[in-house]
């Protein structure tokens, strides 16, 4: 592979980059990869992704946690004294109420003051001080959280397959014996069960791989610790660190390793594979099965 324009594909560890700039580089990153794992057309074809009321909440309290000096000028907050906001009858109603064009004024020019920033609502916002309160009050997030770095960008090629990569992650934190890395995760459930399946569906098991292959790559440092750091993203809020265990986080290098080698191949070749051509077999899920070895019997009173 040709050796990277560093003003078009940076290298190593780059502080003070914006979110924008950091997207706009062509590089393998862990999201794109849970598309690659679906299909590589479905990489292929990937379109931007609408964000929807829990994304924002959960890059709100991102914000709140990890760069609260950009609270402001990426967020608008709807004043606890704002009006109710109209519905789209009275936004349509030929002959609004006193009471509704008072209400249309107030947001018009809200929406207008906005100007381009997120809204966030006054309960949204509380939740997020919730979470903030409930990070802080986890001792060992909250002395984590004390010393390091955030959303640092950071830009490797992977020796393996050539494959050009970036990975943003939320924090990190230089010891004596290398990098602490946590990632900031919002979710529903924060409970065992409830996050190993928020892990598993969203991958990321692969992402965690994707993120220590990187910084490692970037820094020659090893990663000493890998936590992901959830909370509930409604009332009763909690924090919880979790690690990954050993034999799920070689899966995720495996499978991380896998998909790059698949990348690589669709790159080289330009093809970009969905499921095959033609028919293909299909069958239960595991925990669809009937189990033949159980046998009902019917007695008789």
């Amino acid at each position: 592979m040709n050796t990277p324009n560093l003003r078009t594909r940076p290298m190593g560890i780059v502080r003070g980059m914006p979110f924008e700039d950091y997207l706009a580089v062509d590089a393998l990153r862990a999201s794109s990869m849970r598309l690659l794992a679906r299909s590589a057309w479905h990489y292929k074809n990937r379109v931007p992704m609408k964000q929807t009321r829990p994304m924002l909440c959960g890059s709100l309290v991102h914000c709140a946690q990890l760069e609260p000096d950009a609270m402001r000028s990426r967020y608008a907050f709807v004043p606890d004294e704002a009006p109710r906001r109209p519905t789209a009858a009275q936004w349509g109603a030929k002959n609004p109420s006193p009471n509704s064009v008072a209400a249309m004024n107030w947001w018009r020019d809200f929406e207008a003051e906005c100007n381009g920033r997120d809204m966030v609502t006054a309960d949204e916002f509380d939740i997020t001080k919730q979470q903030l309160a409930a990070i802080q009050a986890e001792p060992y997030l909250r002395d984590l959280f004390a010393n390091g770095e955030s959303e640092l960008s950071v830009f490797w090629i992977d020796k393996a397959t050539g494959v050009y990569c970036k990975a943003r992650p939320d924090f990190m934190q230089r010891t004596s014996e290398g990098w602490r890395v946590v990632e900031l995760k919002s979710t529903a459930d924060e409970s065992p069960d409830g996050f190993a399946r928020t892990l598993s569906n969203l991958g990321y098991h692969r992402a965690r791989a994707h993120y220590i292959d990187g910084i490692e790559a970037a820094t020659g440092l090893k990663v000493s610790e890998y936590v992901f750091a959830v909370v509930s993203s409604a009332p009763p809020v909690l924090a919880v660190p979790y690690w990954l265990d050993e034999e799920d986080a070689q899966q995720g290098a495996d499978e991380c390793a896998e998909l790059r080698e698949r990348f690589a191949w669709c790159m080289r070749e330009n093809q970009w594979p969905a499921y095959g051509t033609g028919p293909q077999l299909v069958g239960l899920k595991p925990w669809a099965k009937r189990n033949n070895e159980l046998e009902v019997s019917f007695v008789d009173d």
